[in-house]
């Protein structure tokens, strides 16, 4: 017979209290809604909660949040360009081909004292592309009509003239996805194999003139495209960087839009709302030569020879691995470029004169009101230079502008201030010969490089949230 097990008794604590349990009934309410008393408040400005700066699903911080805290965002970009000379001057014995063209690129970035304003005009004009008389006759249309019916249309004719124009810089990241893609899965011979086949149905695409031919075929290559896509996650080389570049890359197909008739559309229920014969006329002459002429589109010489910089540097082991952290530092404070996070109109300018190397980082608020602690209630731009001369040292100078009245700050080595204390009316004199005034000077020693975050305060403001506990 089979032993069988005793059963014992349970070990319970004695010392164990039993939680009473109260009495209510449903009359009762379980907390007063009324009452704020327990609601805990929100802390200061410079202590917003990390919770409204996570970008990602794992709740880590945003890196866009954590570039604006960062001090060298505003002072090693430019440093750094300078150093990759000397940088490129060990890779020789390597590979003399490619160290020539960095030569070139690096010689190319670098501009001339004369060449300083008209590169400033460039990279303003293409941080953004709604600018000129098409979109001023918008934004008078908007001012003019202040109806949702009215605002929504013109935001429709401005999201297909924006699909339009960025249709080939779309296509163009789509193939780098895809590139990136292919030496994820490098290990795979079949998956690198039908990513190539992807890469040229993708080239043979753009490269067909007819659009009502490209519009038929378009959506069958973004089917195959999206299907590839889901067939990887099957594969034991997926990983979270395979996740960002299939992500990045299906948004961007979901932007391109092959219609023929998107903008006419668009354009044609806007002058529906339109009474005006004359208005109609005019903003159609407008949206054609936007169209026709391609002069809005400008070509910056920093920026373009700064990307060739970067995509050698990427496809170059050596370099890539004695000067990453520079590189590193580049890329950030491009990323403090006009976007979302920071939308502030960003300014590169790295000059050579006289075998002196200088540079400049600059960026601009339009709505500098919100930056100043005790604002009079007018409107002002707020500028941020951040400056270094080689032998001479790093400097910073901060503009507030209301209408052509300056409020200057200096920020400059000790050994600088009383040069600059003595050079005030040279620097007033300077600007004589404009309709701008300096109102107000002073020059103080610069201490320590200041963040974004710490010149712009308006900054995390725009991204602030519900910030209230119960």
């Amino acid at each position: 017979m089979a032993d069988i097990n005793r059963a014992t008794a349970p070990i319970t604590n004695r010392n164990i209290i039993q939680p009473m349990k109260e009495n209510r009934t449903s009359e009762q309410v379980p907390f007063d809604f009324q009452d704020t008393s327990k609601v805990k408040q929100t802390l200061a400005e410079t202590n917003l909660s990390g919770q409204n700066n996570v970008l990602r699903e794992d709740g880590s911080t945003s890196g866009f949040y954590e570039i604006l805290h960062n001090p060298d965002i505003s002072s090693a970009f430019l440093k750094n360009i300078f150093l990759l000379r000397e940088i490129v001057g060990i890779l020789p014995l390597n590979n003399s081909v490619q160290t020539e063209e960095m030569n070139d690129l690096i010689n190319r970035l670098v501009l001339k004292p004369d060449e300083i304003a008209g590169e400033m005009m460039r990279q303003e004009d293409i941080s953004t592309l709604f600018k000129g008389g098409l979109f001023d006759m918008l934004r008078q249309l908007s001012e003019e009509n202040p109806t949702p019916e009215f605002s929504s249309s013109i935001s429709n004719l401005l999201k297909t003239i924006n699909n339009e124009s960025s249709k080939d810089g779309i296509l163009d990241s789509v193939e780098n996805s895809l590139n990136n893609l292919k030496r994820e899965f490098s290990a795979s011979k079949s998956i690198s194999s039908e990513i190539s086949k992807l890469s040229e149905k993708l080239t043979s695409f753009r490269n067909i003139a007819d659009t009502e031919k490209a519009s038929a075929e378009f959506p069958k290559l973004k089917s195959e495209i999206l299907s590839f896509f889901r067939s990887t996650e099957k594969s034991i080389l997926y990983n979270n960087n395979i996740l960002k570049s299939i992500s990045m890359a299906t948004y961007n197909l979901s932007r391109i839009n092959t219609s023929t008739n998107a903008v006419s559309d668009a354009f044609s229920n806007l002058l529906k709302l339109m009474k005006d014969d004359s208005q109609k006329e005019n903003l159609t002459n407008a949206l054609l030569k936007f169209f026709d002429d391609n002069s809005h589109v400008s070509s910056s010489k920093t920026m373009n020879a700064l990307t060739e910089i970067l995509k050698k540097q990427s496809e170059n082991p050596d370099l890539k691995l004695l000067n990453s952290d520079s590189m590193d530092k580049i890329i950030h404070s491009l990323l403090s470029s006009p976007c979302n996070f920071t939308p502030l109109l960003h300014f590169v300018i790295p000059v050579e004169y006289e075998n002196t190397q200088a540079s400049a980082e600059i960026w601009i608020n339009p709505d500098g009101e919100d930056d100043m602690q005790n604002s009079d209630g007018k409107k002002y731009t707020h500028i941020l230079s951040v400056f270094e001369i080689q032998d001479i040292g790093k400097f910073e100078a901060e503009f507030f502008v209301e209408k052509k009245n300056i409020q200057l700050s200096i920020f400059c080595p000790e050994q600088h201030i009383d040069y600059f204390k003595n050079s005030l009316s040279d620097i007033k004199k300077s600007i004589d010969t404009s309709e701008y005034k300096i109102k107000s000077v002073t020059i103080d020693k610069l201490i320590e490089t200041r963040s974004l975050i710490q010149v712009f305060k308006s900054l995390p403001e725009r991204r602030q949230g519900v910030n209230v506990t119960i």
